[in-house]
């Protein structure tokens, strides 16, 4: 097996180069069906929530934890040509540390063009709830928060990636609940909407602090990356005809 260390340079370049035209395809898309979202919204009914952080918020959350589980499904290719499985794992760390970070930026940037138009417009004043960005720390804040959801996601979809190419349909059918829990977990330890407004609502839990909140994200994100890893390198790789 090749262990030279330009591998892992070279596998990183490849994996972000790839990446790169996908998320950027996605953030035009998403962009766009803010647009029309937002301007029909303010055309034909009241603005009275952050439309960026309905549209811009979860739901690239839920991309990256289908481009997790892609992601790792394709791994076999570079591990026929000779790259280590630990060599994959730190090109597919870097990725999705790289992924998060740039998601998480993008996700507090879209709040700042939307709240001056919301200030410029008189529109602030009818929020049902303050807006989520309007200062140094609330972006901070946001972006931390974010990027860690962001990796907790990929990390998560990494596993239900591994858990069908390991165990086929149903094996990996089983694990998808078993990986949405840490999402689902770090959510609530952030009191994040959807998710973890809801779970934190059902139970009657009070939100944590921030500190606690990212310490239990974090945790979540450790614990899920250790399980993934796990799998991951015990996963005996199938020649394609097998698949």
């Amino acid at each position: 097996m090749n262990r030279h260390p330009g591998v892992l340079a070279v596998l990183i370049r490849r994996l972000l180069g790839r990446m790169g035209l996908m998320v950027s395809f996605y953030w035009a898309i998403l962009i766009t069906v803010y647009l029309v979202v937002a301007v029909s919204v303010g055309l034909f009914d009241t603005l009275d929530t952050s439309m960026w952080l309905n549209v811009g918020g979860a739901p690239p959350r839920y991309w990256l934890l289908s481009m997790g589980t892609v992601t790792v499904l394709g791994g076999r290719v570079y591990v026929a040509m000779g790259v280590t499985r630990h060599q994959l794992a730190e090109a597919y760390l870097v990725l999705f540390a790289l992924m998060a970070l740039l998601f998480g930026v993008v996700q507090v940037a879209g709040h700042l063009p939307e709240y001056a138009v919301y200030a410029a417009t008189g529109t602030l004043s009818g929020l049902t709830e303050p807006y989520p960005v309007t200062g140094a720390g609330d972006a901070v804040r946001t972006l931390l928060t974010g990027t860690v959801l962001n990796l907790v996601y990929l990390a998560a979809g990494a596993l239900i990636g591994i858990g069908f190419y390991r165990y086929r349909f149903w094996g990996g059918l089983a694990i998808v609940p078993v990986a949405a829990l840490a999402p689902v977990a770090a959510e609530a330890a952030l009191d994040i909407q959807w998710t973890g407004k809801g779970v934190n609502n059902l139970l009657d839990l009070p939100p944590a602090t921030l500190p606690a909140g990212l310490a239990i994200a974090a945790a979540v994100l450790v614990l899920t990356l250790a399980v993934t890893y796990r799998m991951y390198r015990t996963t005996p790789i199938r020649p394609a005809s097998a698949r």
